[in-house]
């Protein structure tokens, strides 16, 4: 006989369990996990063909919009063409303007 303590907190004694119940519990453990594995399995196999379709149609409308919009046709974003050996420079003036000095127009 297997024993199960199912009052170990609270100082409870222990109950017999026959062994033909511990695997009637152990095969109903099972089957229910067999069954949650297979219920996932077959809402996977719907579900992802569904969300590849879906996304791919989203993807296409997105970029027709973008097409009609003037994105995505070569030349909208000209690319700068750097020529070897130029380099550009930014110039700027720098100023430390005090607390109590009045702004220069």
């Amino acid at each position: 006989m297997i024993r199960v303590n199912l009052y170990e907190q609270l100082g409870g004694r222990t109950a017999r369990m026959p062994r033909w119940a511990a695997w009637l519990a152990m095969a109903g453990s099972l089957v229910i996990g067999v069954v949650l594995f297979l219920v996932a399995a077959s809402l996977a196999l719907i579900l992802i063909p569904i969300v590849a379709v879906a996304g791919s149609i989203a993807v296409w409308r997105l970029r027709s919009r973008m097409k009609a919009a003037g994105f995505g046709q070569p030349g909208s974003f000209p690319q700068q063409r750097g020529q070897p050996g130029h380099v550009e420079i930014v110039d700027a003036e720098y100023r430390i303007i005090e607390q109590g000095e009045p702004p220069r127009r």
